[in-house]
């Protein structure tokens, strides 16, 4: 028995520390990690650029009851605000997914120490939390919205968002409506409406194109990646570990997690990470 129990404890501290370094996924939908179906991230390649796409869900308060999910998907304002100024006194300047693209292409200068902040969801406290401490800071941000959950509980509005795009940031695709692109009941058809859509209803809304997704989950499989490319999209991120975007593997573009009660130790060591 005893031995039985030192592999469980054993255990719980490996995925404690993967938890950290962000190489797992945690869904709220589902509340598992899906480690099948997920495309590994190698090592850059040699015309790889070194720019970490930091990744955030909720910046704020912790709602009453907080269930795991949701603890490591909060991180606290003060937290957010010692990472953002961490990067701020490091000399990092953030930078569009927009941009990380054309630089992929020859078409834009990397500043010497690029960062993008990039928050999933379109929650409404990334709007009032978060995007006011990274204008305070100079920096800007990507959101990823879901156009059928805007102006619903707990999501942002379109007049929110479109005050933040004033404020030069950067709003991009999460899919007409978070579904799972990994699962088998939708089909071509419904992924290439669904993508299509999601991107007719954003520049509906704000009057500008994005041609940059976000994975719902970070799940995507690759006919789902030949469809977002035939409608449009040219970078696709997910939810794996990495500081390096690939120009040759644009659709499966590595991001860093920030998790929940995160030490600024952990933080900063992920994003000085040569992965």
């Amino acid at each position: 028995m005893k031995y039985i129990i030192t592999a469980l404890v054993l255990a719980s501290v490996i995925v404690i520390i993967r938890l950290s370094m962000g190489t797992y996924e945690v869904t709220a939908s589902s509340h598992v990690a899906r480690l099948s179906e997920r495309p590994t991230v190698g090592v850059p390649s040699a015309d790889s650029l070194r720019v970490p796409i930091l990744m955030y869900h909720h910046v704020g308060s912790m709602p009453p009851k907080p269930d795991a999910i949701r603890r490591d998907l909060t991180v606290s304002p003060s937290d957010f605000e010692q990472q953002v100024k961490w990067l701020h006194d490091n000399h990092y300047q953030s930078i569009s997914l927009e941009q990380v693209y054309l630089a992929t292409q020859g078409k834009f200068t990397l500043p010497k120490q690029p960062v993008v902040f990039t928050f999933d969801d379109g929650y409404d406290d990334d709007f009032t939390v978060a995007e006011p401490i990274l204008r305070k800071n100079g920096f800007i941000g990507s959101f990823a919205i879901v156009p059928d959950f805007v102006g619903t509980p707990g999501y942002t509005t379109w007049d929110a968002i479109r005050a933040g795009q004033k404020d030069g940031m950067e709003m991009v695709s999460h899919t007409m409506n978070h579904f799972d692109g990994t699962s088998p009941k939708y089909d071509a058809k419904y992924i290439t409406q669904n993508l299509t859509d999601a991107r007719a209803k954003l520049e509906k809304e704000l009057g500008t194109k994005t041609n940059i997704l976000i994975y719902p989950y970070g799940h995507s499989t690759p006919e789902y990646r030949k469809i977002a490319q035939q409608v449009g999209y040219v970078m696709g991120l997910t939810t794996h570990f990495g500081t390096h975007v690939n120009p040759h593997d644009l659709m499966l573009t590595p991001r860093v997690r920030a998790h929940g009660d995160e030490t600024l130790t952990v933080f900063e060591h992920a994003i000085s990470s040569s992965k």
